[in-house]
């Protein structure tokens, strides 16, 4: 009796197994989904963390402002890639859902050098403010947003970002 029950207990074990698994291909989040998500993710997360150092630029917060949103733009940049699963990106969705290029997936060890070179500027970023050298803080950030800026931003989105749709 006690054979029997522990192959019924096994068994229902991975019958168990199985629903959770399909459940979860048939909850698999959408490209649209996915779009969303790493739009949400660049704005929430990565942008909310440049937008300090930015104004760091125009004269407000501190170098510890600096540091601690340069840390988390190093500690972000590594999560970058996760957010562009195979063939989420223009020609596959419309341009006016998304900016990013078939490039990424035609360059993906590009794409993933950019990114780790957004947490190696992140990092620097935060040794400058860290040692209080404010001037090469300001030239890193740069005057002029993600296209002046040293961090790393701006390789990744001239290769890799598309224009606005109209």
């Amino acid at each position: 009796m006690r054979g029997t029950l522990n192959a019924r207990l096994a068994a229902l074990v991975v019958l168990s197994g199985g629903i959770a698994a399909s459940a979860a291909v048939s909850h698999a989040a959408s490209g649209e989904e996915v779009i969303k998500a790493r739009i949400d993710f660049m704005k929430d997360q990565l942008e909310a963390n440049w937008k300090p150092l930015a104004a760091f630029v125009k004269g407000q917060g501190t170098l510890a402002d600096v540091e601690k949103h340069a840390r988390n733009l190093s500690r972000l940049a590594s999560d970058i890639p996760k957010h562009f699963p195979k063939d989420t990106g223009r020609g596959k969705y419309p341009d006016k859902l998304t900016r990013t290029l078939p490039a990424v997936w035609e360059d993906w060890d590009g794409f993933r050098k950019d990114a780790q070179r957004l947490a190696e500027g992140g990092d620097r970023l935060a040794r400058l403010a860290r040692e209080g050298k404010k001037d090469e803080v300001l030239e890193m950030i740069g005057p002029g947003g993600y296209g002046s800026t040293k961090i790393g931003c701006v390789e990744c989105h001239d290769n890799f970002r598309g224009p606005r749709a109209k």
